[in-house]
Formats: C-alpha cells, sequence, structure tokens
C-alpha cells in the first residue's frame, strides 16, 4: 500500500493553496496526501493544485467530504448526492484513489450516531439502495465509493461490511477499514488478532486503510471507554496492521488521519505520526508502494 497523509489540511479554496503548505508534508516523508472538499473549484483551481502537487513530489490519495449517500430525509439525501456527486467529478480530475464519506444512520441529525434501527437488515437495505444511484457515477470518474464507518453506523461490523460491498458489486464500492472505530473491550489487548482476522475476511474490499492511534480510560471503572489517542501513544498494533496490509491490491493508501492533540500543531503531529509508523516498518522491513503507482498503472500492469 501507499503510505498517505490523508488529513493533509488541503481543502477551500483550492486557489490559496501553496507549494510551502505541500513542502511541508513532502519533508516530513509523505509523498502521498489527501484532499478535502472545495464544491466551487473551478477548472483553473483544480489546474492550480495539481501543478502544485506536481512541484513538491506529491501524488493524490483519497478525497474527503462530509456526506453520507443514505439519509431517512429523501431531501436531505438528495442534497448528499448532489455533493458526493460533485465530489467524484472533482476526485476524478485530480486522480484520487477513492471518495471518504460517513456510511450513513438513521439518526436524522447526525450521520454519525446512533440509532435504535441502525443495525437492523432494513437500514442495510435501504443503505445499498441508496448507494446504487451513485455507482455509475463514481465509475464513470473512476473514483471508489469508500465509506466510513463506526459500531454505530448502519454497517457497524466486518460481516456488514462485506455485505455491503457484495450487494453493489462494483470495483468502484469498497470501504475503509479503520480499525480503532471497531476496538471493544475484547479487542483492544489483541488489536493484532482482530485486524488479521478482519483484513482476512474483507480482502481487496478494503479500499483504504485508516491509521492512527486507540486508547482505554483508565477513570472509567464500570464501563470500558475506548478513545483515539496520538499515534505512537496508546495500544494499537501498527506492525500488524503493516504487516497485513500486504495482502491488499498495492495502489491503495494506508492513510494517517485525525490530529488533535492540542499541544503540537498539525505539522508536529504529522511528523510524530510518520516517524513512529515508519520506525516500525524499518524495523520489520517493510517497503511501501511506489507512490506514483496509481489503480490505472496497476491495472496496465505498470507498477513494479
Amino acid at each position: 500500500m501507499r503510505l498517505c497523509l490523508s488529513d493533509a489540511d488541503l481543502g477551500a479554496p483550492y486557489r490559496d493553496i501553496t507549494v510551502k503548505q505541500l513542502k511541508i508534508i513532502y519533508d516530513i516523508g509523505f509523498r502521498v496526501a489527501g484532499m478535502h472538499p472545495d464544491l466551487e473549484a473551478t477548472d483553473d483551481d483544480i489546474k492550480h493544485v495539481k501543478d502544485l502537487f506536481g512541484e513538491a513530489g506529491l501524488e493524490f490519495g483519497p478525497y474527503g467530504i462530509g456526506a453520507t449517500a443514505f439519509h431517512p430525509d429523501k431531501n436531505e439525501e438528495k442534497k448528499n448526492h448532489q455533493v458526493i456527486s460533485r465530489s467524484l467529478e472533482i476526485a476524478g480530475k485530480f486522480g484520487c484513489t477513492g471518495l471518504r464519506y460517513s456510511v450513513g444512520s438513521m439518526d436524522p441529525k447526525n450521520i454519525w450516531i446512533h440509532h435504535p434501527e441502525n443495525h437492523t437488515q432494513k437500514a442495510l437495505d435501504m443503505l445499498v439502495e441508496s448507494t446504487k444511484k451513485l455507482v455509475p457515477v463514481a465509475e464513470d470518474n473512476r473514483v471508489m465509493l469508500c465509506p466510513e464507518t463506526t459500531q454505530w453506523t448502519i454497517v457497524g461490523s466486518i460481516e456488514r461490511m462485506k455485505e455491503f460491498v457484495d450487494r453493489l458489486d462494483s470495483p468502484y464500492v469498497q470501504i475503509i477499514f479503520d480499525p480503532v472505530n471497531h476496538m471493544t473491550y475484547d479487542r483492544v489487548y489483541e488489536s493484532g488478532r482482530f485486524m488479521r482476522c478482519a483484513i482476512a475476511t474483507l480482502g481487496d474490499r478494503i479500499g483504504d486503510f485508516h491509521v492512527k492511534d486507540v486508547i482505554v480510560d483508565p477513570e472509567k471503572l464500570l464501563v470500558s471507554h475506548i478513545d483515539e489517542a496520538p499515534m505512537g501513544t496508546g495500544l494499537l498494533d501498527h506492525e500488524a496492521i503493516i504487516r497485513a496490509s500486504q495482502q491488499l491490491e498495492p495502489w491503495k493508501t494506508f492513510s494517517f488521519e485525525h490530529f488533535s492533540d492540542p499541544n503540537l500543531d498539525h505539522a508536529g503531529q504529522w511528523k510524530r505520526a510518520y516517524t513512529h509508523i515508519q520506525s516500525i516498518a524499518n524495523r520489520i522491513g517493510h517497503q511501501w508502494t511506489d507512490p506514483k503507482c496509481t489503480r490505472e498503472r496497476w491495472e496496465k500492469g505498470l507498477c513494479k
């Protein structure tokens, strides 16, 4: 897989992005970076960013938005589909690998929150039917629909991830696997085993890894409370996920996200995360895929 800085602070307005911003990412060690949306971007704005990426020596990773393909309010769903369709168009012009968005919830006010019906078959059936409308747009733009899930969303388990991808039956519909989002009390201290089993089950239904870290709050005595942690400070078995990542198609991305440490600026957090993961990769002799190995190049047999 290609090592990627997914949350790279590269969003609207695209015309204000500078090569200095990109050089910070490059100098840390990344060669692939994700994009955030600018739905008003012109072709000139998109060309501006592509030219800067070329100048900085970076390749495009996933494109991330705050939308969902499913919403219980059909008027809201229509608006979300417009955002997703426009985002797929822009992502395709960049050459982004996939579109990151929320898989959705039955809650009408929050696309990430729990709801009593989220884990029903009815909710999954509705989600699949809604997503089907966007598959031709994804295929036309050669960008994966690649939703992110948590234990609380409509797709809240490995089994439902598999069903979601299989029922949509398109190479341009896959899933993000974020092990921290699916961590439980019986997985957190053996996260390597959980990740190996999940990846073996899902295989190339996974379009992107989201990689961060996880802690258990020691103050919550009666109820287990699991939360994100700065990379390298928590319990996640990063060696296991690096090793397991070798099973997937090499053009896909091993993506860092969620940098929210108030004691360090984003660049400092990016560097800490990169140093931690790269030190593990070096220790086990792991080589990341060539950043230029896009899906198209891989399918044509052009990647080494």
